[in-house]
């Protein structure tokens, strides 16, 4: 069985006093998926030229995204590459598999 939602993550930055931004706190926010899509041949090509490499397309609602960086999918976290706007109310979000310690 597939998930039918996913969580974004959202980090909150404090600024120290000499202008350097840390990290602070996260907040994860569970959303509806409204499909999960395969990554296009010529996308990945693209993608892996400017050193990405994306595996996950996620279609949710424009409403529910608030320029998150990270999302949880099916247990893996993964990392926001792009957005694209297919129509007006759904956003759709390419995404690469999170490597830790990088």
């Amino acid at each position: 069985m597939r998930d039918i939602s996913c969580k974004l993550i959202s980090t909150t930055y404090e600024e120290d006093d000499k202008g350097v931004k840390k990290p602070i706190g996260t907040v994860e926010r569970e959303i509806p998926i409204i499909k999960t899509e395969d990554i296009y041949a010529k996308e990945y090509y693209e993608a892996s030229q400017a050193g990405y490499k994306p595996t996950l397309r996620i279609r949710i609602s424009a409403l529910n995204y608030n320029n998150e960086t990270e999302v949880i999918y099916m247990g893996t976290t993964y990392t926001i590459v792009r957005i694209s706007e297919p129509y007006a109310d759904e956003i759709v979000l390419i995404c690469e598999r999170k490597i830790k310690n990088v």
